[in-house]
């Protein structure tokens, strides 16, 4: 099993001109954590939003359970109707739900998610309910049973989900699992670099990032410079898996660089491409799939999310039946 950890958000998203990134000071294709106050602010400027279970590793593990997996997921809602809406989304997708309540008045966490014509997604988080993870609510069997732990680097950002952080990473190195760790962010790089390369060199067997993030983290100027950062400096970390947009995805294992080109998708909206590259990528891993099977499923998957509006494509992922097959020559 794959467990994932990170912050339960619901998506807010919108189609919007370009015009409106000026018009509403919002820092385009980033994400940037906002208040209660202003978030209500952005959502009162989304004539039609639609709404989703969302949040970065739960896209992941949602995605993991699509591919049939077997998966499980980590976080914290409101006992409101967001919450429970996220809750339900977990059960009717075939997730093993081990989110917890919390006992708190703030509401569920809310991102909204403004999309530009060119499908690139600006993100604005109000972590609401989702930052008060801490230790107490972690289910550790589930940890100590799991094949690889999944965690997000957005719960870096409070003191008490980076706190369960590195219990559960802890807790999962010692019996015997695989941890990965999504970079998540410029941003969080950025604010977080010294503590993630303690943590990558001490306990992270994966790491998933881009290109931005990569050298945000070794701070150099190109993704090859990048990776002879972290040969030197990161002698245990079995794999770095690098997307890089529409030019594929690299993959750093044993200090030799794997280049796989991406698939060819026809750009919607970008929400959601890294953690469903992920997913795809994870699933492989956990199946004793090569690499290149591995960035084969992350790519195809990355491409079937971005060809539609959110994180819950309707449309049918063709590409499945092949790797439900690819696998049975693998058992």
């Amino acid at each position: 099993m794959i467990i994932c950890i990170g912050n339960a958000l619901v998506d807010s998203l919108q189609q919007i001109e370009e015009n409106v990134i000026k018009k509403l000071e919002l820092n385009k294709a980033r994400m940037t954590l906002v208040d209660k106050e202003r978030s209500q602010f952005l959502l009162q400027n989304m004539p039609n939003p639609t709404y989703a279970a969302g949040g970065s590793a739960a896209n992941t593990a949602y995605w993991i359970a699509a591919l049939g997996g077997s998966v499980g997921f980590i976080g914290k809602v409101s006992d409101d109707n967001l919450g429970k809406q996220f809750k339900e989304s977990l059960a009717e997708h075939g997730l093993n739900d081990l989110t917890v309540f919390d006992s708190g008045d703030d509401q569920t966490g809310l991102c909204a998610i403004f999309i530009t014509p060119d499908g690139e997604r600006t993100m604005n988080t109000y972590l609401g309910a989702g930052s008060q993870l801490s230790m107490g609510d972690l289910n550790e069997e589930s940890i100590k049973k799991c094949e690889i732990l999944y965690m997000e680097g957005y719960l870096w950002d409070r003191l008490p989900s980076k706190e369960a952080f590195v219990y559960a990473s802890t807790i999962n190195k010692l019996s015997g699992g695989k941890n990965a760790l999504s970079l998540s962010d410029v941003f969080c790089v950025e604010a977080h670099r010294d503590s993630f390369i303690d943590l990558i060199k001490e306990n992270i067997d994966l790491v998933f990032c881009n290109e931005d993030e990569i050298k945000a983290l070794t701070q150099k100027d190109s993704v090859d410079d990048s990776l002879e950062f972290v040969i030197k400096n990161f002698p245990n970390l079995e794999q770095l898996i690098c997307t890089l947009g529409p030019n594929g995805a690299i993959v750093l294992k044993d200090k030799k660089q794997n280049f796989f080109e991406a698939t060819e998708a026809k750009v919607i909206d970008k929400t959601g491409a890294g953690d469903y590259f992920a997913a795809g990528y994870l699933y492989g891993v956990v199946n004793n799939l090569s690499i290149e099977e591995s960035a084969n499923i992350g790519n195809k998957s990355a491409a079937h999310v971005i060809s539609e509006i959110g994180v819950r494509p309707e449309k049918l992922f063709s590409y499945l039946p092949f790797f439900i097959f690819s696998l049975s020559l693998f058992k």
